[in-house]
């Protein structure tokens, strides 16, 4: 996939009586090593801060191959702007429309695959004449709620979309909506079992939150704790509360080191998930991360550890070696295609993304309310 990024944000200038709104633009890869090295038509358009408001002005522009970078201009001096106003920019189609997003499953691998991407609002009208370093990405699961997630700009590589972070989303999303294009009995499983019970969900490494959201969003009454370190607090707390949350479900985020032992905030809970999408890019913090879902998966053995991956280099194998020491077992794995064509740089070879299904040795699914019928009975009987 190919994500669409403000290298600088849009910024209103004056000068010699003109008004101007500039910004620059490249197209890239999640981690940034590969540029789009194709032909691609582009629609930029200063808009109102609704996705479905007013667009006040509007310009085709392209994109050639072998570019790194395009600047885009618009005068504003004849035109009538009402304050304040987004800068979008995407794909534009043959008919001329703008193609906000695309279906992970369903775009043809050898066709584009772009993530769209909006601006902060500018209010010239207010002195805010220039757009902070943060970007705003939207995506419209089949669950029917726009799922709205802020990432920042710049070189942080944990305040920004994934891949395999985007891919597990939309594959729980297609769970949800029974169109899987593939089956994980385990993760279904355990989705079911939202139906009888509340569903405990923590997300490590959250970064942006984009997958806990996402599910947080897609299944009734669960709880999900969106952990990393404490530099993403604001992020994810601004992403939590732009959240369009199912019924009854919840989110919170608290800071977790792996480095470190389990804080009360987490130590404190049990839980049915553990997602951990793209963490073990890094493999000198895999031995911590390894540590970590076995502390997880020792407090809550009926837990089960999702791991999505886009594979990168051949040293994150080592993280499925020190998993399996520590005693997580493997039940599955799979693969979910990823639209588009991929990059050359580093990392970006990779044409799926792999889940793998991990848990402990005292692992039982629990598949129907009668289950937890017959645990409650034992207690009471053992009690008596």
């Amino acid at each position: 996939m190919h994500y669409i990024r403000f290298l600088k944000t849009p910024k209103v200038t004056a000068t010699g009586g003109k008004v101007h709104l500039t910004a620059n633009i490249t197209i890239t890869t999640d981690l940034g090593e590969t540029f789009y090295d194709d032909d691609v038509d582009l629609a930029c358009t200063l808009r109102s801060p609704d996705c479905d408001g007013d667009i006040f002005l509007r310009r085709s522009m392209k994109w050639t191959a072998g570019m790194r970078s395009l600047p885009l201009s618009f005068d504003l001096t004849r035109s009538e702007i009402e304050w304040p106003a987004k800068l979008h920019v995407g794909l534009r189609n043959g008919s001329g429309m703008l193609a906000d997003n695309f279906d992970l499953f369903e775009s043809p691998s050898d066709q584009p695959a772009f993530v769209t991407v909006w601006s902060e609002p500018l209010d010239a009208t207010k002195g805010n004449f220039e757009a902070p370093r943060r970007v705003e990405r939207k995506f419209y699961p089949l669950n029917g709620r726009p799922l709205t997630i802020w990432e920042d700009m710049g070189d942080s590589i944990a305040r920004h979309l994934w891949d395999g972070s985007l891919a597990l989303t939309a594959f729980i999303d297609r769970v949800m909506a029974l169109q899987a294009p593939i089956s994980i009995p385990m993760l279904e499983h355990a989705i079911i079992s939202a139906t009888f019970k509340r569903l405990k969900i923590i997300e490590l490494g959250c970064g942006c939150g984009v997958v806990g959201l996402g599910l947080a969003q897609a299944i009734p009454d669960c709880d999900v704790l969106l952990t990393d370190l404490p530099e993403v607090d604001e992020l994810v707390d601004r992403n939590i509360a732009e959240a369009n949350l199912a019924m009854s479900s919840r989110v919170d985020f608290a800071p977790l080191d792996w480095d470190q032992p389990l804080p009360r905030a987490v130590a404190s809970r049990t839980f049915d998930m553990i997602l951990a999408a793209e963490c073990i890019y890094n493999s000198d913090s895999i031995p911590s991360l390894v540590r970590t879902l076995k502390a997880l998966i020792t407090k809550s053995p009926k837990a089960i550890a999702i791991i999505s991956t886009k594979f990168r280099h051949d040293s994150e194998l080592v993280f499925f070696d020190l998993a399996a020491k520590a005693g997580l077992l493997q039940s599955s794995k799979a693969s979910l295609p990823l639209p588009g064509l991929p990059g050359t740089g580093y990392g970006d070879f990779s044409t799926d993304v792999k889940v793998h299904i991990l848990h402990g040795p005292s692992y039982r699914a629990t598949y129907s309310p009668l289950d937890e019928l017959d645990k409650g009975f034992e207690l009471s009987s053992g009690s008596e």
